[in-house]
């Protein structure tokens, strides 16, 4: 044990341990969420808006360049309805590049090697576009019969969209694409600097926490796979290891050619036993069914419950016929067993239960068909008057297995 200096006070290695692990945890838990906010950015980034909507200008140049030409020739409101929506386009995409566009992320100051391409020599870009867009505004303006191939602002379009002005575009998209990149490559080391924060906390961790927790950790999850399996109330198998035991046992009844039931068990009005007893007394109910199903049962029956009041129970190397018959033995034995709970002082109380019977597909990948099926025999043993046994012969009919006699209590 190591000694407090000022209190005198000896601390639990253990305890030391536990300090050390939670906060390697939380540099981990930080670093992480680093790497995570850095890759986000290098995502923004690679999604750029501005080098895209800087890239589609250049586009955009040549369509207007297209519909104009179209346009001359066939005089066609089509080709102008099209024009027209490209300058309105690029004119909204070379004020949100100069002014910025917080909805796309495009900073309203762009930086100084983006400004030497807009408003510096040899490029001027913005002077470029400001006046090709002048030339198509005038252009639209015209009346068709006054256009023809020799219009000035139709030449102006065609010349420009070929030359200088694709030039011009053309850098600014590399300009951003540059500026993009570098910060990407900025971001990385970044992440490469947390990654290996991280990667020396689990070395340090390893070497100085982990190995004596070890065996504590190991019976620990012992200890919580036991519970992760487990319904808490009952005793009994949970779905999760239900349904596991469920994919082992199909397997095997495929391999051995040997048939297999499921059986879905709902204990009847058992809201009201709730409503009117209240909860204590329905978890006293629910574990003294549990109780009655499980001596019930054979031996190499899987029991488990699914939810709420609803049970399962596995049945293998037993055909539809036999598996009928021992829901109904479960289902005879729990109308006829009292219950005294813990918390009722009332007496003995009477449940029945009702129950959906149906046969797996060995050919199947799981259970889920038969499931379903065994929950549609469960519907209708409910809509039937509840306290009794259906069974499905297939996945899209059901067909009636009648009950026992009932017991009469004197």
């Amino acid at each position: 044990m190591s000694i407090n200096t000022q209190t005198g006070e000896r601390r639990d290695p253990i305890y030391l341990l536990t300090i050390g692990y939670m906060l390697a945890l939380v540099i981990i838990a930080v670093m992480s969420v680093c790497i995570h906010v850095v890759i986000g950015q290098v995502v923004k980034e690679q999604n750029n808006a501005a080098v895209v909507v800087s890239g589609r200008q250049a586009k955009l140049s040549q369509k207007i360049a297209f519909y104009a030409t179209q346009y001359v020739q066939y005089r066609d409101p089509v080709f102008h309805d099209q024009l027209e929506d490209a300058v309105l386009l690029m004119h909204d995409s070379h004020k949100a590049l100069i002014q910025g566009d917080k909805g796309l992320n495009i900073p309203d100051s762009p930086s100084g090697q983006i400004q030497r391409v807009y408003f510096g020599l040899p490029y001027n870009l913005d002077k470029k576009v400001t006046d090709f867009l002048m030339h198509a505004d005038a252009f639209l303006d015209k009346p068709a019969e006054q256009i023809s191939a020799d219009d000035p602002d139709y030449r102006y379009l065609i010349e420009t969209a070929k030359g200088p002005l694709i030039t011009a575009l053309d850098a600014a998209t590399m300009a951003y694409e540059a500026e993009s990149e570098i910060r990407i490559a900025k971001l990385q080391s970044y992440q490469k600097m947390a990654l290996f924060v991280i990667f020396a906390t689990l070395i340090a961790e390893a070497v100085l926490i982990f190995r004596p927790l070890v065996s504590r950790v190991h019976r620990y999850a012992e200890r919580l796979k036991q519970l992760a399996l487990t319904d808490g109330l009952t005793g009994v198998d949970n779905s999760r290891s239900f349904m596991h035991k469920c994919m082992k046992e199909l397997k095997r009844c495929r391999r051995l050619e040997k048939p297999l039931c499921v059986a879905i068990l709902d204990i009847d009005h058992f809201k009201s036993v709730n409503d009117r007893y209240g909860h204590l007394v329905g978890d006293d109910v629910l574990k003294a069914f549990a109780q009655f199903v499980q001596r019930s049962m054979r031996i190499e029956d899987e029991f488990a419950r699914i939810g709420g009041e609803e049970f399962a129970v596995l049945l293998p190397h037993t055909p539809l016929d036999g598996a009928a018959l021992v829901a109904d033995r479960i289902r005879n034995i729990v109308e006829i067993s009292p219950i005294r709970p813990e918390n009722y002082d009332g007496g003995e109380l009477f449940i029945t239960v009702s129950i959906g019977v149906a046969e797996v597909d060995l050919d199947a990948p799981s259970i889920d068909a038969a499931m379903s099926a065994a929950d549609k025999a469960l519907y209708k043993a409910k809509t039937g008057g509840r306290n009794r046994v259906v069974a499905s012969d297939d996945y899209s009919s059901v067909g009636n297995v009648v009950p026992l006699e009932k017991p009469k209590r004197g």
